[in-house]
């Protein structure tokens, strides 16, 4: 299950400088939504501020709102720090939990990069129906499950979890990317489960690219806010994390390190009725 309370302001502040892959993603994702100048927006898992800045710098006026929500502090607190806009406000907050907004009061919802680590999947669902307008959009991206035994950093990092000294103490299967991603399949029954008509879905290739084993393993591991070693004995950590950099540095000969798979963007609306 997500931990949130593993992340610290180092992972934050490492998250802030390297998620140039996320921002990219997401801010695609948004350019698809149809944001109007005038609209409240809803960002969930607003981590550091930065895409939910870009949208009030680049597509909304001082008429539109920009909420974002992130259940991180350390995140909360980056993006509150740097937000010089009247119409946006960042605040520590579930998507399973959105009681501080009213139903129907919001025009855009996004979560980028973010579905996969909602603990209660189809309740977070719920919750944004209640708060969207009728005809108002979500959007998300995702990874998709059912490619992800080919993922370079899922194969490395569960080949080296289960060798010595760590097959007898470590479950490979309890590793964060193996629980909570969810397949193309399931992610269309959850829409469907929360009443939400999905209106568009693409399953495409993502890439990303680290100069180095470290590099991929701090953008892994600031990307899930402390969780991809949480399932290895703490004593054991600091060794795992040594293991799978030198394993990674092992496989690329000393090159760029690829990293990537398929992912999901979708997009889907509160009906009209």
């Amino acid at each position: 299950m997500t931990q949130y309370n593993l992340d610290t302001p180092q992972l934050a502040e490492t998250y802030d400088q390297i998620s140039d892959f996320q921002f990219r993603r997401g801010s695609l994702l948004v350019s698809k939504l149809g944001i109007r100048p005038a609209d409240t927006v809803l960002d969930l898992g607003a981590g550091t501020g930065r895409l939910g800045l870009h949208v009030v710098e680049n597509l909304l006026s001082g008429e539109g709102r920009l909420i974002g929500l992130d259940p991180l502090p350390d995140r909360i607190a980056l993006a509150n720090s740097r937000n010089r806009y009247g119409n946006a406000h960042f605040a520590v907050g579930q998507a399973e939990d959105l009681s501080s907004i009213a139903d129907g009061t919001v025009d855009v919802v996004y979560l980028s990069s973010v579905y996969h680590w909602i603990v209660d999947k189809v309740q977070g669902l719920r919750e944004v129906l209640r708060v969207l307008k009728p005809g108002g959009k979500v959007g998300l991206t995702t990874a998709a499950r059912e490619f992800q035994q080919n993922n370079p950093i899922r194969v490395v990092v569960d080949q080296v979890l289960s060798r010595a000294p760590y097959s007898g103490v470590v479950r490979v299967a309890d590793s964060i990317q193996n629980r909570n991603w969810v397949t193309t399949t399931e992610l269309i029954g959850h829409f469907q489960s929360a009443g939400l008509e999905l209106v568009g879905l693409e399953v495409k290739p993502i890439h990303n690219s680290h100069p180095d084993g470290a590099s991929v393993l701090d953008f892994w591991e600031s990307s899930s806010f402390g969780n991809t070693l949480a399932h290895v004995p703490p004593e054991l950590r600091d060794q795992a994390r040594a293991d799978i950099v030198a394993e990674f540095d092992l496989l690329s000969g000393g090159g760029p390190i690829a990293t990537g798979n398929f992912g999901i963007d979708a997009i889907a609306r509160r009906p009209v009725r």
